[in-house]
Formats: C-alpha cells, sequence, structure tokens
C-alpha cells in the first residue's frame, strides 16, 4: 500500500493506495501546532480500518504541504506510520511534466502535482482546471522534440515519452474563484447578500441572489468553455498581444481533453460546454501523487 497525503490550508487529506485504487480517504484539520504524536495518532485513525498495523503493509507515502510549520512533522510521522522515509514533493522529484518555460519556482507545485495526473490518465493536450479558493487553469501540450537537444524516446512508467517527459505546460491563468467571488461581491457591494456556491439549474437569475449565484456558477462554467473552445480553434491571441504568443496557435490542441478538478468543480460542471472531452477527477491531486511516488520509485530523476 501507499500513503498520497496532502497538507492544505484547511485540511490534511490523506489517500489510502492498493494496487492503482484508491481504497480510502480521510480528512483531519490542519493546525500549526501539532506534535508529531497527534500527527501519528490522527493519521493512523484515518487509515486503521484499511490498513494493517504492520509497517511492512506499506511500499511508502508521499507528501505534498503549503504549510511549512508542519510538513517536517508529518514527515516524520509517515515515516513511523510505514517505516520507510516519505517523498516530499519538490522540484527535485520526476514529475513528467516539463515546467521549462516558467521562471523556476514560478508555478504552484500543486498545479504540477494535478497535470501530472491528468497526463498519465489522458494524455496531451489537456486543459487541467481546479476549481478551489481560486480557480487555477494549466494548459499542457506536447513535447516536442528538438533534434539538437538529443531528444530520444524512453519508457516512463509504461508510456513512450520524449526525454522522460509526458507534456509540457504552456500556460494558465488564475481566477477568483466562485465562492472568492460571491464573497467579494459581499464584502464590496453594501445591497448584496452573503451566499454559499451551489448548484445553479437557470441561466439568468430573476432576484439578486439568483442574478449572483448564476453570475458566479454559471459564469465560470462558461469561461471555461470558451477558453476551451478557442484553444481548439487557435484563437488564442488579440491585436494587442504580442506576436510570438501566436505560437499556441499552431494545430497543438485540436485533441484538447478538459480536466475538472477541486471542491467546487461539480457545481460548475454542468455549465461546461465546449467542443473539447470533459473529464471530472475529484481526486485528481491524490491521483498525481501517487503516479509520482510510482515514478521516482522505479526510475532515477532525469537530470538535465
Amino acid at each position: 500500500m501507499i500513503l498520497t497525503v496532502d497538507i492544505g490550508n484547511s485540511n490534511i487529506v490523506v489517500g489510502l493506495w492498493e494496487n492503482e485504487a484508491l481504497i480510502h480517504i480521510g480528512r483531519i484539520l490542519t493546525k500549526k501546532d501539532y506534535t508529531v504524536k497527534e500527527l501519528i495518532f490522527s493519521l493512523k485513525e484515518q487509515i486503521q480500518e484499511y490498513a494493517c498495523e504492520s509497517v511492512n503493509a506499506y511500499e511508502g507515502a508521499i507528501l505534498s504541504s503549503v504549510v511549512p510549520e508542519i510538513t517536517d512533522k508529518v514527515l516524520f510521522a509517515l515515516e513511523n506510520i510505514t517505516g520507510t522515509r516519505p517523498l516530499l514533493m519538490g522540484p527535485f522529484l520526476y514529475t513528467g511534466v516539463d515546467v521549462s518555460d516558467y521562471e523556476q519556482g514560478a508555478i504552484g507545485m500543486d498545479r504540477i502535482v494535478d497535470m501530472s495526473a491528468a497526463l498519465a490518465l489522458y494524455g496531451t493536450p489537456v486543459m487541467v482546471c481546479d476549481l478551489g479558493t481560486c480557480t487555477t487553469i494549466t494548459v499542457a501540450g506536447v513535447v516536442e522534440a528538438n533534434v539538437d537537444d538529443n531528444a530520444e524516446m524512453i519508457d516512463v512508467n509504461g508510456k513512450k515519452t520524449t526525454n522522460g517527459l509526458c507534456g509540457k505546460i504552456v500556460g494558465g491563468m488564475i481566477c477568483p474563484g466562485v465562492q472568492l467571488s460571491l464573497d467579494a461581491e459581499a464584502r464590496r457591494a453594501s445591497q448584496l447578500p452573503q451566499l454559499t456556491a451551489d448548484n445553479v439549474g437557470y441561466l439568468l437569475g430573476k432576484d439578486t441572489a439568483s442574478n449572483m449565484l448564476a453570475g458566479a456558477v454559471a459564469g465560470c462554467g462558461m469561461m471555461i468553455s470558451e477558453l476551451a473552445d478557442r484553444l481548439k480553434s487557435g484563437d488564442v491571441t488579440n491585436n494587442a498581444v504580442r506576436a510570438e504568443d501566436g505560437e499556441l496557435s499552431v494545430n497543438r490542441f485540436n485533441d484538447l481533453k478538459v480536466v475538472i478538478t477541486g471542491g467546487l468543480g461539480e457545481v460548475v460542471l454542468p455549465w461546461i460546454k465546449c467542443d473539447a472531452k470533459v473529464h471530472y477527477e475529484q481526486n485528481l491531486l491524490l491521483r498525481g501523487l501517487y503516479e509520482i511516488f510510482i515514478c521516482n520509485r522505479s526510475i532515477p530523476v532525469i537530470q538535465k
């Protein structure tokens, strides 16, 4: 069995994998003052019905974290539970994702983990939309071999890839999340109510509250739909954009797949109507951690 753990600002999410299947998900509240002993107890409590007490039952664990105050403590706790040193998600792990177009450290590790899962599940080209506090959109295309780079095809986790890379992130967006948009409207406009994002069955509302929900939920779905259609058609620039950005328009996204994840994914999903194939993956981040663990278990990190 393999443990995949994601420390978020609100929750620590634990995924337990057996034979490529996610057999259990547990959650505990994120607190910065946990002791190692408390973490061991809480993590064991989340998986005790599904896992054996023996450390020999575990192949290992991998951790991603956006809360540095408890990262080391969770690593110690996972080592105690599994009997092996956990992997920590970072730039030195092999992910299969080419981020060479980005300045080093300028893209969140959570987006890379999501993309690693999307590439493993659906291949390129792919657009990942994570609908959480913010709506993050990340687009990857095919890794194009360059003769000058001595690119070669190698096998990574059962997939033929160029220099071990499954896809190249070409760009993305970060937008206010659905709930964040509703919160901001209520704070900044004195006559607008505080609302909670929920399913919307209408495109146009009939009162203030339904107008707000339609704008946030349906509007987010239509934004994603339009972006996907523009990528497929190659219409990704306007006259004010510098010419070199037009390189994305050369039929690179004809077979685009859209992958939706995040806490508000199910709410927005009915409003995503585009020519691309749309997939919903509730546990995309855990799947990405699993894929990265498997790759780093079986092959060395590829050095440039």
